[in-house]
């Protein structure tokens, strides 16, 4: 099998590597935010149900340039949905682009619909129906300048969404990101990690769930990949036993600290929401010890400060006690990179949502 694996533009070779370590097999990646593996049916859930990272698990059955709509409906017409879909289940397309083009995402979806429809309709003599809120089967459809990506999604609703949030920070960071920071940080299990911007602490808990080795959607049961008969759907049951009898019970020396006391009592509403127990405290980043062997931060960007000035103030000032501290590594993400003064060891630039961010990488 062909998967198509989508994760956050930036941290594809960190998704990478974690594939390699759940499947044994080495994904290509593909531009921004895509990874291509073959693989067996069983990494379609090993993936779902284990990946940090990964954002969405999509079953490939194309991938070729295209120039119009009538390219794609072409494309999509010569596959054979009979084989994925049965007569009498729903379906939907999502589509998505990226680049100059005549026409929009609605647009793509509507012509690859209609081809959809053709295609198993030629096969079968079965006109498929169609649910745009809630379909059985969802077909993928990706448009990156010329390039058309076409697929069943196994996956459903995106796997960076946890599922243990119960408190919302004002500018979450996204859960796949955090782990990208922890796995840069190269941490382990044995050593001490704090972050003094915590926030609602996601951070200091997408930390702990990979050292206990916890999947990722322990308590999910709506993937999408459950309503796609041509899987064997009884061996993935006896995977998911496997994967969560390998969840550890360890004490970690894992600690997060927030200026505001309402992240902090968030924070430790997500961790026990989460199943994990971190060491959540009010504090000042900016005076605080940082003695810790790393430090996996993400800074305040400054767009609901109001100022400039404030925030380049923060930013001196926790360089300054960052000097000061005693650790191995520090791995901060920020869109005000320009910020620091020293330079980092290690820089990579990701765009999140539409925002120029930079996870910066120091050695102590």
């Amino acid at each position: 099998m062909e998967l198509l694996l989508t994760t956050e533009r930036g941290i594809e070779e960190v998704a990478a590597q974690e594939v390699r370590e759940l499947t044994r097999r080495s994904p290509v990646i593909d531009g921004g935010g895509r990874l291509l593996l073959r693989g067996e049916v069983e990494d379609i859930l090993t993936l779902n149900y284990c990946s940090n990272s990964l954002h969405r698990v999509v079953l490939l059955l194309h991938r070729g340039e295209v120039q119009d709509l009538q390219d794609i409906y072409g494309a999509v017409r010569r596959l054979p949905f009979e084989e994925y879909i049965s007569p009498g289940q729903t379906f939907a397309v999502r589509a998505s682009r990226m680049g100059e083009h005549s026409f929009t995402s609605m647009d793509i979806a509507r012509v690859a619909g209609q081809a959809v429809i053709d295609s198993y309709a030629s096969a079968r003599g079965v006109r498929l129906r169609v649910n745009l809120d809630t379909p059985e089967v969802v077909v993928r459809i990706e448009l990156r300048q010329r390039l058309c990506y076409v697929g069943i999604d196994t996956t459903g609703e995106s796997l960076h969404r946890r599922g243990y949030r119960v408190y919302q920070h004002p500018a979450p960071l996204k859960p796949s990101i955090c782990h990208a920071l922890v796995r840069i940080a190269d941490w382990s299990a044995e050593e001490a990690l704090l972050d003094p911007f915590c926030g609602s602490g996601t951070i200091c808990i997408e930390a702990a769930r990979y050292a206990l080795r916890m999947p990722n959607q322990l308590r999910r049961d709506s993937f999408l990949f459950w309503n796609l008969g041509f899987l064997p759907l009884e061996r993935f049951r006896e995977l998911i036993r496997r994967f969560d009898a390998r969840v550890l019970r360890q004490e970690l020396k894992i600690r997060g600290c927030d200026i505001s006391p309402k992240h902090v009592a968030g924070a430790r509403m997500n961790a026990e929401r989460a199943g994990v127990r971190v060491d959540f405290h009010t504090c000042d980043a900016t005076r605080v010890p940082l003695d810790s062997d790393r430090i996996v931060t993400n800074l305040p960007y400054g767009l609901r400060m109001g100022s400039v000035r404030k925030i380049r103030r923060l930013y001196r000032e926790f360089e300054r006690n960052l000097s000061s501290g005693s650790w191995r590594r520090a791995v901060i993400l920020t869109a005000r990179p320009e910020f620091f003064s020293r330079e980092p060891d290690r820089r990579i630039d990701i765009v999140y949502g539409r925002l120029p961010t930079a996870i910066l990488v120091f050695e102590g």
